[in-house]
């Protein structure tokens, strides 16, 4: 009975003390965003932005919304893909698009949350292990930070030269070991099982570990073998690498349309939209809600470099982009696709 007693505080102060760092973790990073935020805004006319922003091209603005949500449905395409080593039955579309679409609903509010959310998601909705799932979300990760490392590349080839000056100093070599260390740890991705079990059969470990935590640890590791196997299957090589290109293509091209929407065409070509593209990609890996500042402050700060537009039209541009593809082709399909499966789930129910 003591050591019930004393066991009970110890993990209350342990929920208490985990509350406390992700409510600091949270407060710092809005803190970013605003900061973030204050610096892309600081040198803008908000009047001019909301002027610039309501003469954009509604066409163009559903175009933009329509290719978005196609994005986001190659990126559910392509998850099933890596997701059928996992399972033993097809999986749904619409419960890869919905556990898709939760994810990044959620990450407007919480940072890096929606994978959590996106996990539990298809794993609640189609029965699947979250070991064996949460590899291919790995993948799905590697894959997109592969296709900006790429694009990096290719925006360092093409940059042009007066403008190479103007670039952070660190913006190459980071650019080289981004790219080394995605493809390293894709190749390494599909062995860490075997890693996993070499380690659990060392004489050490087994000496110091129980037979039911070695028991679980190793059933662990054969699942995240199977959620891997999508990398070494020479025939899904082709698939995934086509999708992973035509999602970063959309991409490119909800930027383009915006500059339509905007008519600013004849400033910014199409090779200037991708260098910009380029670098607003790099302000998504800025962990803060919903990309919000990292994004504004690079995508404006490259259409002002790139294209020579002023300030306050690269601003409305950057805020309308983000308020899109960020936020409403995000929140909408969510809740949508939310409202469906819980009416579903009554249906089967009620039976």
């Amino acid at each position: 009975m003591q050591s019930e007693t004393q066991t009970q505080p110890e993990t209350s102060a342990t929920k208490t003390d985990n509350k406390a760092k992700s409510l600091i973790k949270q407060v710092v990073m809005i803190g970013a965003a605003l900061g973030l935020l204050y610096f892309s805004f600081r040198d803008c006319n908000l009047a001019a932005i909301w002027e610039y922003s309501v003469k954009s091209n509604p066409i163009y603005l559903a175009l933009l919304m329509i290719n978005a949500v196609i994005s986001h449905l190659l990126r559910s395409i392509r998850w099933i893909l890596m997701l059928k080593p996992v399972a033993d039955h097809k999986i749904s579309l619409f419960n890869s698009f919905t556990a898709v679409m939760m994810g990044y609903a959620v990450n407007i509010a919480i940072p890096r949350g929606g994978e959590v959310a996106r996990l539990v998601s298809i794993s609640q909705s189609e029965k699947l292990p979250v070991a064996g799932v949460l590899p291919t979300m790995f993948i799905d990760r590697l894959l997109d930070i592969a296709m900006l490392a790429l694009l990096l590349g290719i925006t360092l080839m093409v940059v042009p030269k007066e403008m190479f000056g103007e670039l952070p100093a660190w913006l190459v070599p980071g650019g080289i070991s981004l790219t080394v260390a995605t493809f390293v740890g894709l190749a390494v991705l599909p062995h860490v099982h075997k890693i996993m079990r070499w380690f659990l059969n060392l004489d050490f470990v087994r000496s110091r570990l129980q037979d039911k935590w070695r028991t679980k640890l190793e059933d662990l590791s054969d699942q995240f073998g199977v959620g891997t196997k999508s990398l070494t299957n020479p025939v899904a090589y082709f698939p995934i690498a086509v999708l992973s290109f035509a999602i970063w293509f959309c991409y490119w091209l909800n930027l383009w349309l915006t500059m339509l929407a905007f008519n600013i065409q004849d400033k910014v070509t199409p090779l200037n939209t991708l260098i910009t593209f380029t670098i607003g990609s790099i302000g998504v890996l800025v962990p803060t809600p919903g990309s919000v500042g990292g994004y504004h402050y690079l995508l404006k700060t490259g259409l002002m470099k790139t294209s020579g537009i002023n300030a306050d039209m690269a601003m409305a541009v950057a805020t309308l982009n983000h308020f899109i593809c960020f936020i409403l082709v995000s929140c909408i399909p969510a809740a949508i696709c939310m409202a469906i499966q819980s009416t579903r789930k009554n249906k089967l129910e009620t039976k």
